[in-house]
């Protein structure tokens, strides 16, 4: 974690973190008290101790709200993220099973699959699983970010070029899909090519690591 990442952790800002969770929670136990079956308000309760950090109560919240709504997709596959970053890999991929039975064609829980499968290696599975998330809606780019990650990752940098650019010609937007092209790029020693497309990924905003911003900095022309 670089400079421009720390958190905040001093024992003032802890305190004001714990504060307004509290006040949060107190406010949706407050009206659980009136509607204690209210699916969306034990789910909106995960978000939040999720988002704090809390992930045990985050996980009884989100179990509470899918007993009372069994067909709560997005329940699930919040359980699924938490649980990855548990170890618990095999519930995870249950969950976002559990998701695809309830609503199939939701390309979200296919990307989130493909994710989990590309964190434990099992890259031609995350590929498969984001494809199937394409075939649902093709412009759908967290499928294709996590579909050019699992090519990274194996590296096949000809195939992260090839999704990247079918990216950037349904948004030219996609600060990412540069980024990704100057790693295949660089990692294929085309010099040129990987500064062209690591400067267009800083004209978009994106946060390029600075790892690659060194490594291609003998590359990048001089003025003259």
């Amino acid at each position: 974690m670089g400079d421009d990442d720390k958190i905040d952790a001093t024992p003032e800002a802890e305190g004001l973190r714990n504060v307004e969770l509290e006040r949060i929670v107190h406010n949706y136990q407050q009206y659980l008290r009136f509607y204690p079956d209210s699916a969306e308000t034990h789910y909106n309760l995960g978000l939040v101790y999720g988002q704090y950090g809390r992930l045990d109560e985050a996980v009884e919240a989100y179990c509470r709200a899918i007993e009372l709504k069994p067909d709560l997709v997005q329940a699930y596959l919040n359980l699924s993220g938490i649980y990855l970053q548990q170890g618990k890999s095999e519930e995870s991929i249950g969950h976002i099973q559990k998701a695809i039975e309830i609503r199939p064609d939701f390309p979200l829980s296919y990307s989130n699959l493909g994710f989990v499968y590309i964190q434990l290696g099992r890259f031609d599975e995350g590929i498969q699983a984001c494809e199937r998330a394409l075939e649902i809606d093709p412009a759908f780019q967290d499928a294709r970010l996590k579909l050019a990650l699992a090519y990274l990752q194996k590296e096949d940098d000809d195939a992260v070029i090839r999704v990247c650019r079918e990216t950037l010609e349904m948004a030219a937007d996609a600060g990412w899909a540069e980024n990704y092209l100057a790693l295949a790029y660089y990692h294929k020693k085309e010099y040129k090519k990987a500064v062209e497309h690591c400067a267009r990924a800083l004209d978009l905003e994106f946060k390029v690591d600075r790892q690659l911003l060194r490594d291609l900095e003998p590359y990048v022309p001089k003025p003259e």
